[in-house]
């Protein structure tokens, strides 16, 4: 009965420790690929003040792009390189974007910031061209945040001049604009760093109980 229980506890001892170098490979060998998201959104006709108008001349065009890779570890920070392209009508004299923000976010969730969210100054980077100035943003997906059911979406503060003389600035327009977030894996680093500790800890009874199986017994008096 004891050498029944003595093999049962080598095998589970050895399944624990091999599950746990497993999870903990998993960790360190993600295969990760460059990926780069977008989103494409109108900024409307303001030309003629608070009032949109119907102009497409007077509209500017807003192209986002996130560099980033596939697929985000959970509960680790994430970061996203962010080009902002802006492409405006004939009506439109000049465009100026100031700051970007980036939010994470679950479509089931009514606030946005439940997940997270980051904020940049801009800086131009070519004509109508725009990178951030502070380098990559950095999402922290929160401990519990993993699967495919996130989107990204981004609100912009911009400055518009327009050729008949006027000009109008917006504070974090959001363009209701939502990209397909990477998957975000469950990180299964801790959860193998505990079964490695207790499958050493197996080990080590294991050991301890062999070598004094083999002790001889004491020679009678």
């Amino acid at each position: 009965m004891r050498d029944s229980f003595r093999v049962l506890l080598t095998g589970l001892t050895a399944f624990v420790l091999v599950v746990g170098a497993a999870m903990l490979l998993s960790g360190l060998q993600i295969d990760e690929r460059a990926v780069v998201l977008t989103g494409e959104a109108r900024f409307p006709d303001q030309s003629t003040g608070n009032q949109a108008g119907f102009n497409p001349a007077n509209e500017v065009g807003i192209r986002v792009s996130f560099a980033t890779v596939d697929p985000w570890i959970q509960g680790q920070p994430h970061d996203l390189t962010p080009t902002i392209d802006a492409s405006p009508g004939a009506g439109v004299a000049s465009v100026g974007l100031t700051t970007l923000i980036l939010y994470l976010e679950r479509p089931s969730v009514p606030r946005r910031d439940i997940v997270n969210s980051d904020l940049v100054l801009l800086e131009p980077a070519g004509p109508n061209r725009w990178a951030s100035m502070d380098g990559p943003m950095r999402i922290y997906p929160n401990a519990d945040v993993t699967g495919s059911n996130f989107l990204l979406s981004f609100s912009i503060s911009l400055n518009v001049n327009y050729t008949n003389g006027r000009s109008y600035g917006w504070g974090g327009w959001d363009p209701g604009v939502r990209i397909v977030a990477p998957a975000i894996l469950l990180n299964l680093v801790p959860i193998g760093l505990v079964l490695f500790t207790f499958g050493v800890i197996g080990t080590v009874i294991l050991l301890v109980a062999w070598l004094d199986a083999r002790k001889p017994a004491p020679a009678p008096q």
